[in-house]
This record gives C-alpha cells, structure tokens and sequence, in this order.
C-alpha cells in the first residue's frame, strides 16, 4: 500500500507548484496565489496554494492535495504522479518537474478481450429477455422487492439466466452460473458479467474470463461533481434511482475490491468522494484503503441499517439521506 500520507508530510505543495507556475504573484498569510492555469484566469488571483492542498475560489472551483495537482495539471495518472515523486522528490528533497520525470512502465488496466465481449454482449441480451418473461417472474419480483422500479431495471440491463441456483449453463461460448445476471458497462466496453445466485455462498459469482478491475456505473461520472462508493451493484443502482439527480454512485464490487489508476484518474476532477460501505469491518477496511489513496474520500453513517438496501427497504428515505449528508458537507466546507 502506498503511504500518500508520509509522502505529503515530507513536501510542501507550494514549492512544488512554483516550479510549475513560477513565483506566486502574491502571498496572503500562509496561502500562495495565482491565476488558475485550469480555467485559464486572466483578471484575478483565485487559485490558492497551501503546504498541503490547493483551491480555486473562482470559475472552476477546483481544490485537491499534491496528488491531485499532479494529476490534473500533468495529466498524470495516480501511480505515475507516484513515480515523480518517488524519483525526483523523495530521493532528492526537491521536485524536478515534468521534464526530470523518469518514466516507469506503467500498466493500464484494459477491459477483456473483444472476443469475450462479443458473447457477452449476446449473453446480456438473452438474459434481459428472459428476465421480462414468464420464466424470469419470481426473479423480476426479487428485484422489485428491493427496492428497484422497471426503469433502473431495464438502464441497468439486468437478466436472468434460469436455473437451480447450483447449476451452470453453456450460453454463447460462455460458461455461466445460473441466475440475477448483472452486466459491468463502461467506457463502450463490457468489463464483466456477475451473477448473483439465489442461495449459495458465495451469492455473487463472475463468469469466467470478465476483467476484476472495472468500475460499475462509471459512465455516469460525468454528470456530477460528486461521487458515492457503494459496497454492491444493487445499493448503487437503488442510490442511482433515489439521488441520481445529485451524485454519482458507483461500486467496485465489493469493500475488498481495489481501486486501480483506471479509474482514480477519472475522479480527479470531483469535488467530493464519499464512500457509503456496509457497517462492519469490512467496510471499514474498504474506506481506509481508499483514503489511503486521497484524503478526499469521506465516510458517509446510515442513520439506519447495514447498508443503503436496509435502510431503504426499513423505510428510510434515502434523498433526504444524501441531501442532509451533502448539505453538512458544504457547510463545514465554508466554516
């Protein structure tokens, strides 16, 4: 695991962007202040740049700790911003900038092979058929029991793949377990196909050959400036259906799942990541590792329930949920 927080102890941001951006045009007690480079400033000094983070109080609002800044403004991902450091600052107390940069082969997580998601692709299809069929009644009714209407249903293509929760069927070249099939879209690429059996430990199983390394409901990160890491599909589909219009949730798949350079580099531009895992341990571990990657991710409380599912099916309402939590957020962010 990597020590973001030693690391930023040992650098002050300020020295590290002056390299960047020159001698700050003014200082103003213990803040830096420039034009900001990202909304290409012309009147005015709105980015601000302290030891350990930075924030433009002006058009783009942009604001992050060192890694951040590497990130954004050298189109970094996470493990190179580590690399320059790594090389340049750690082992000589200074920071060359991108010029100095030893580059380190770094590798990008890809989706499966176009083969893979080629039957897959046909998978799905059979499987939402079935699903909205007669054969697929008790398992659509599950679904609905959730919590989740017809409509986040059918955006999230789930499907059904009949059969005793023990069996596995040959379908499309693939070899799947039988039933709730939940497609992993993103980026025009389909990175995995999860089943989540109707007994069985384990309930959630992967067909065979799918990447382990995606990122659920990716596509939709664009629409917001905040981000919500769920603990499952499901909670994120229902968090989707009730505050969509507000956050973006998303899931690895699980609390132990890694977040891999993939997807952090598509986060660098949201203001806030909050991580919503279940109430236990493992969710505890899951949100500590994931702050270990940035001091931005915060852990969000249910007021009820184990997860986002209980609370909702225990008549919670998870709109005034996330409003009352984003609200708090935003004013301890002006205190």
């Amino acid at each position: 695991m990597i020590d973001t927080a030693s690391i930023k102890a040992d650098l002050d941001l300020r020295t590290i962007v002056e390299r960047d951006l020159g001698p700050p045009a003014k200082r103003s007690g213990q803040a830096h202040l420039y034009k900001c480079p990202f909304h290409h400033e012309r009147n005015g000094l709105s980015l601000a740049i302290w030891q350990d983070g930075y924030r433009c109080f002006g058009k783009c609002d942009r604001a992050g700790d060192l890694f951040d800044w590497l990130m954004t403004y050298h189109h970094l991902s996470f493990l190179d911003a580590v690399a320059l450091i790594g090389n340049n600052c750690r082992q000589h107390n200074s920071y060359g900038g991108p010029t100095h940069l030893q580059h380190h082969p770094i590798s990008t997580t890809e989706p499966p092979a176009p083969e893979w998601q080629s039957a897959a692709r046909d998978l799905i299809v059979i499987a939402e058929d079935t699903l909205w069929s007669s054969t697929g009644e008790h398992a659509l009714a599950y679904l609905l029991n959730r919590g989740l209407n017809t409509r986040t249903i059918r955006d999230a293509r789930l499907g059904f793949v009949a059969g005793h929760y023990q069996q596995w069927r040959d379908i499309c070249g693939l070899r799947v377990p039988c039933g709730i099939l939940i497609p992993w879209l993103a980026a025009e690429a389909i990175w995995a196909i999860k089943i989540r059996r109707s007994y069985g430990h384990p309930k959630y199983l992967q067909v065979a050959h799918g990447s382990s390394h995606g990122l659920y409901n990716a596509d939709r990160l664009h629409e917001h400036t905040t981000a919500i890491f769920c603990e499952g599909e499901f909670d994120t589909l229902l968090l989707q259906q009730e505050a969509g219009h507000q956050v973006t949730p998303v899931t690895l798949g699980s609390a132990t799942a890694r977040l891999t350079t993939r997807w952090l580099s598509e986060l660098v531009h949201h203001r806030t990541l909050l991580v919503a895992y279940d109430n236990d341990q493992a969710g505890h571990n899951g949100y500590r590792h994931l702050q270990a990657l940035s001091p931005r991710f915060r852990r969000l409380h249910l007021p009820d329930g184990n997860d986002i599912s209980d609370f909702y099916l225990n008549g919670g309402d998870v709109l005034n949920w996330v409003t009352a939590e984003l609200t708090a957020i935003q004013q301890q962010g002006t205190q």
